[in-house]
C-alpha cells in the first residue's frame, strides 16, 4: 500500500513552488518611509516610520496604532473580529492593514522607486 499517490506529490510541489515565488515578491518589497492613515475614504493621518509613536483612530471604533522600530501595527482596536490586530506589522511600501468594521486603512508609502513591475509584449 502506498503511502503517497503520484498526484499528492505533484500538488504539495506545486504548493511549495507557489508559495516561494508569493514570498519571494513580497521580500523584495522596498521599506516604506511613511504610514498613511485613512478613516472612512479621507486621510487622517501620515506617520514616518522612523519615529516612534502611538496614534489612536477614533471612529464607529477605535483603533490605537503604533510605530516602533520601522514597523507599524495595530496594537489595540475595539472591532469586533479583531483582523487588524491579528494582522501584525507591516513596513514595506504598498503593505496595508485594513479594519473594516471602522473603515479604517494603513497603508505604507515611499521608499525606493523604480524597479520592474511588469514586462508585456
Amino acid at each position: 500500500m502506498k503511502l503517497f499517490k503520484r498526484s499528492d506529490i505533484i500538488f504539495t510541489v506545486a504548493i511549495a513552488a507557489a508559495a516561494l515565488i508569493i514570498w519571494g515578491l513580497f521580500a523584495a518589497a522596498p521599506l516604506g518611509e511613511r504610514a498613511v492613515i485613512m478613516l472612512d475614504g479621507k486621510q487622517i493621518a501620515s506617520l514616518w516610520l522612523d519615529e516612534d509613536t502611538i496614534y489612536t483612530v477614533r471612529g464607529e471604533y477605535t483603533n490605537v496604532l503604533e510605530v516602533k522600530d520601522g514597523v507599524i501595527f495595530v496594537w489595540e482596536s475595539d472591532c469586533p473580529n479583531q483582523i487588524c490586530v491579528k494582522e501584525g506589522a507591516i513596513s514595506k511600501s504598498g503593505q496595508a492593514i485594513v479594519c473594516a468594521p471602522n473603515k479604517m486603512t494603513v497603508t505604507i508609502t515611499g521608499g525606493e522607486e523604480g524597479g520592474v513591475d511588469a514586462i508585456t509584449q
